[in-house]
C-alpha cells in the first residue's frame, strides 16, 4: 500500500497475540501451515484497532494492533484509517471528527480448557472503569481437533452465594469452583452469545471466531491452569477482588436455559442456487456489531452495506473484487467540502467524473480483509466453493461515549 493511497479492499496481514493460555495450531491450520505448534499466542486479531492488555507479561509494542505496509513502513490500521475517515467509516463519525470502531474481531484457537473468567458489561465498565465499552462476546465456532467432545463453561449450573464465590477465588478452591459449572456442548457451525457479567471458560481444542466489544477488560478468577499461571496484575484489572465480584452474575441457569437463550439460530438474508447469506449476530442482540456469514459456489455480486467490513475465509479460497471510484483532479476540490464518502460519490456521479475501475484481492483459508464503507458493491468469485464471515459496525459507533 502506498502512502496517501485509499484502498477500496485490502487483504490484511497475520496479527497473532499472547494471552494467558495455550493454543494456535488450529489457526495454523487454518493458513495450511505445515507445522502446526501450540503455543502462547493462541489468537489472532483481525484488522484491530485495540491494544491487548497483558498485564504481569513483558511489554511488546503495538501488541494486538494490525500494522500495514505504507510507503515501505509498517503502521497501525487505525492510523490509516484516521487519515481518510468518511472513505473507511462513511458516516460512523462523531461530530467532533472523532471514532472508536465498535467491535473487536479474532480467530481463537484453544488446546487447553480456558482460565474461568467474566468480562464487565458495558454499563458497569461506563459506571465504574471509566471505559467506552465492557465486553459482550459471540463465538462463531469454526473446527474442533480431533477425539474432542467440545464445549464450553457458561452460567453459573450451580451458583454459588457472592460470599462463597469470594472464598473460592481466594482459597483457589478447584473442586468447588468446577462444581459451579457443567459442560455446554457445541458443535461446528455453532452460534453462542455471551453477556457481559456470565462467568465462562472455553473448553479446550477448539477453534472459532470470536467477535466482541472493543475492549480486552477480563476478569480471571481461575489463577493457574495446567501450569499457565495468570499473573497476579492479570486477575481482577487492576482492581481489588471486593471490587470484581459484582461483576458476576450470579443467578443459577441450567445447561438447557443457556442452550435456549445463548446459543443463536441463523437468519437467511439471500438464497439462490450457489449462494447464502446469513445474519448470525444483529441488532436485536447487541447494536455493536453486525455478523453475517456467507456460502458461494458461483460468482456472485454483494451489496456492501457501506461500514468498515472486517472478513475471515472461513472454507475454500476466493477473489473479491471491489469496484472502485477514481475521482477526477478538477473535480475533486469542488466537492472536497462535502460530508461523507456517499455525499461525495454522489457528487462525483452528477458532474460525470465516475469512472469505474476493478481491484481484486486472492484470498484463501484464514486469510482475513478489510472493505471501505465507499465501496458500494463487490463480486466474490469462488474456487469451487467459499465461505467466509464479515463483521460491520452497528448504530453504537455512532454513540459518542464518555
Amino acid at each position: 500500500m502506498e502512502d496517501n493511497m485509499k484502498e477500496y479492499i485490502l487483504k490484511l496481514p497475520r496479527n497473532r497475540v499472547r494471552r494467558n493460555y495455550m493454543g494456535g495450531a488450529g489457526i495454523d491450520a487454518l493458513h495450511h501451515e505445515k507445522v502446526c505448534k501450540d503455543n502462547d499466542q493462541p489468537e489472532e486479531w483481525v484488522g484491530s484497532m485495540v491494544e491487548a492488555t497483558n498485564l504481569g507479561l513483558p511489554v511488546v509494542e503495538n501488541e494486538g494492533l494490525c500494522m500495514i505496509p505504507v510507503d515501505g513502513k509498517k503502521v497501525p490500521l487505525r492510523d490509516v484509517v484516521d487519515e481518510e475517515k468518511h472513505f473507511y467509516l462513511g458516516e460512523d463519525i462523531h461530530a467532533d471528527g472523532s471514532w472508536q470502531l465498535s467491535f473487536l474481531f479474532k480467530i481463537l484457537d484453544s488446546s487447553m480448557r480456558l482460565h474461568v473468567q467474566v468480562h464487565p458489561t458495558t454499563q458497569f465498565a461506563n459506571q465504574y472503569l471509566g471505559k467506552p465499552y465492557g465486553k459482550l462476546e459471540c463465538y462463531y465456532i469454526l473446527g474442533v481437533r480431533k477425539g474432542t467432545d467440545p464445549y464450553i463453561r457458561l452460567g453459573f449450573q450451580h451458583a454459588p452465594t457472592k460470599e462463597e464465590w469470594k472464598r473460592i477465588i481466594e482459597t483457589q478452591d478447584k473442586a468447588a469452583m468446577d462444581a459451579c459449572f457443567e459442560k455446554v456442548p457445541v458443535a461446528v457451525g455453532d452460534v453462542w452469545y455471551i453477556p457481559g457479567g456470565m462467568p465462562h471458560a472455553i473448553g479446550e481444542n477448539i477453534t472459532m471466531l470470536e467477535i466482541m466489544e472493543p475492549s480486552d477488560l477480563v476478569v480471571r478468577c481461575e489463577f493457574e491452569r495446567e501450569g499457565i499461571v495468570v499473573p497476579p496484575a492479570a486477575r481482577f484489572m487492576g482492581e481489588g477482588l471486593d471490587f470484581c465480584l459484582d461483576i458476576f452474575d450470579y443467578h443459577e441457569y441450567s445447561k438447557e436455559y443457556i442452550r435456549e437463550h445463548c446459543k443463536i439460530t441463523p437468519v437467511v438474508k439471500r438464497s439462490e442456487e450457489g449462494f447464502l447469506e446469513e445474519e448470525l449476530i444483529g441488532e436485536k442482540l447487541t447494536e455493536c456489531f453486525f455478523v453475517h456469514h456467507f456460502v458461494a459456489s458461483k460468482s456472485i455480486d454483494i451489496e456492501h452495506p457501506e461500514k468498515f467490513t472486517l472478513g475471515v475465509i472461513c472454507e475454500g479460497a476466493c477473489t473479491i473484487v471491489a469496484e472502485e471510484m477514481q475521482e477526477d483532479v478538477q473535480d475533486h476540490k469542488s466537492v472536497q467540502e462535502q460530508k461523507g464518502a456517499q455525499d461525495k460519490m454522489d457528487a462525483l456521479e452528477q458532474k460525470g467524473a465516475r469512472i469505474r475501475t476493478e481491484k481484486g484481492i486472492h484470498l484463501t483459508r484464514g486469510d482475513s480483509f478489510m472493505i471501505a464503507a465507499a465501496c458500494r458493491h463487490y463480486s466474490v468469485i469462488p474456487e469451487g466453493e467459499a465461505s467466509f464471515v464479515e463483521v460491520w459496525p452497528g448504530k453504537d459507533m455512532k454513540r459518542k461515549h464518555v
